[in-house]
């Protein structure tokens, strides 16, 4: 019989028990300005000026910058090397970029910065230019502003908005016939303003914009995406789009709640001899466990793997168990020897705020028996054994994302199986589910 055990503790302002707080490991954190830089129009052979980029440190340790990468490499832009490979807090450093008109219509190219910033490591700065055949006709040039955006992770039923521009980019007017907006749910929605805008078809001169605003409301936890078509009299690009993506999380707080599911099968453990099981809770054992993951160890998929192993839990659990506390999971075992091992699992899936440090978080256990791995979002950050128990830093999680906890607890040749006191902690205060 299982028996859930819930250890319940008051969360307040003046915190639970006191841990010593752990020491914020400085990180570098990149900035760029401007994030992109356009060209506009230039006649057939012509080049442009340069223009500067500046590369920022905004964090608190150094930042070590890599030599720039341009995709697109044929493309007509010419950029100078990094003033300085290795900043300094407060530091900037910066590049140029020039355009040349080789070919008619419009040229795109990514400059690529990579670092050692650990939030981004690899940033982008979109650059573009048009080159432009002399005594054509003037025409419109539509451009779309942003082309791709992700409103990230959402709470549930949180409200965001978009601001869409139609710019034309053109040295003749630009008319626009022709707006329609599809999406895979009604959780994102395209407001035209004409009530402002005026009705279609709206003719933009050079230069001018007008603005949309694609609306978003998640109203659960899958993945949502939409995409605005608009129809205009440029001659290169009739038919224009812009496609939006976000998702939520379908709960408020910190977490979903411990989902647990206890496997009563035992496994043998002497179908492989490359993963012989010697001792309690030896990590070998975890090679069997049932899901097809084999607890991660060895993954050369770790995203696949892991998906492989949440569905596995998610489909058998049940509904969730709320964090209020220390959660202590015990059941009774019967396997006879280490040729044999029983396997049940801890979820949860936690979200960090935007900005959040992953280093102040941590998950922490009391004893265990036989043993447990504990991973995070694909990632194994160690386990514990038979009499032992552990604390390890959230490294891993995402801020402004849904992160996912998984513990495996395994039995191999006794008569218990249990995890104490399975709990987070920020910054040494214990955090709950609301």
């Amino acid at each position: 019989m299982n028996l859930l055990l819930p250890l319940l503790l008051a969360c307040s302002d003046y915190g639970v028990t006191g841990k010593p707080a752990p020491e914020v490991e400085a990180a570098p954190r990149i900035r760029v300005d401007p994030p992109a830089v356009d060209f506009g129009g230039l006649p057939m052979g012509s080049s442009s000026a340069q223009s500067l980029v500046g590369v920022f440190n905004d964090g608190d340790a150094d930042l070590v910058l890599q030599p720039l990468a341009l995709v697109e490499a044929d493309a007509p832009f010419t950029l100078t090397a990094l003033g300085g490979l290795l900043l300094a807090p407060g530091g900037s450093t910066e590049f140029a970029v020039s355009f040349t008109a080789l070919e008619e219509g419009e040229a795109r190219a990514e400059v690529i910065l990579r670092s050692n910033d650990p939030l981004s490591p690899e940033l982008s700065v979109l650059v573009r230019g048009e080159g432009l055949v002399e005594g054509e006709e003037p025409a419109g040039r539509l451009r779309i502003d942003p082309a791709w955006h992700d409103f990230g992770t959402l709470d549930h039923l949180a409200t965001d908005a978009l601001v869409l521009s139609l710019h034309n980019d053109g040295d003749g007017d630009l008319t626009v016939s022709g707006l329609s907006y599809s999406g895979s749910s009604a959780e994102l929605g395209f407001e035209a303003d004409y009530g402002l805008n005026g009705a279609l078809p709206w003719v933009l001169g050079p230069g001018e914009a007008i603005s949309t605003r694609v609306d978003y409301v998640p109203t659960d936890d899958g993945a949502d995406s939409g995409t605005l078509t608009v129809q205009s009299d440029d001659p290169d690009q009739p038919v224009a789009t812009a496609t939006q993506v976000g998702n939520a999380r379908a709960w408020e707080g910190f977490s979903t709640g411990w989902y647990i599911v206890d496997d009563s099968t035992n496994y043998e453990t002497v179908s492989n001899p490359s993963y012989v099981v010697e001792t309690h809770g030896d990590l070998d054992g975890y090679w069997y466990e049932p899901s097809g993951a084999h607890g991660m160890i060895g993954s050369t998929d770790l995203v696949g793997d892991f998906a492989v192993l949440r569905d596995y839990i998610v489909a058998r659990a049940g509904a969730p168990t709320p964090v209020t506390g220390p959660m202590s999971f015990y059941t009774s075992s019967t396997v006879p020897s280490l040729t044999y091992a029983s396997y049940s699992y801890v979820l949860c899936d936690f979200w960090l705020e935007s900005g959040d440090d992953p280093s102040l978080y941590e998950i922490t256990t009391g004893t265990v028996d036989d043993g447990i791995l504990v991973i995070v979002n694909g990632e194994i950050l160690g386990n514990a054994i038979l009499g032992s128990g552990g604390s390890w830093t959230l490294d891993h999680a995402v801020p402004g994302a849904v992160n996912s906890l998984v513990v495996i607890l395994m039995d191999n040749a006794a008569v218990d199986k249990y995890v104490n006191d399975l709990a987070f902690y920020r910054d040494g205060v214990m955090v709950t589910g609301g």
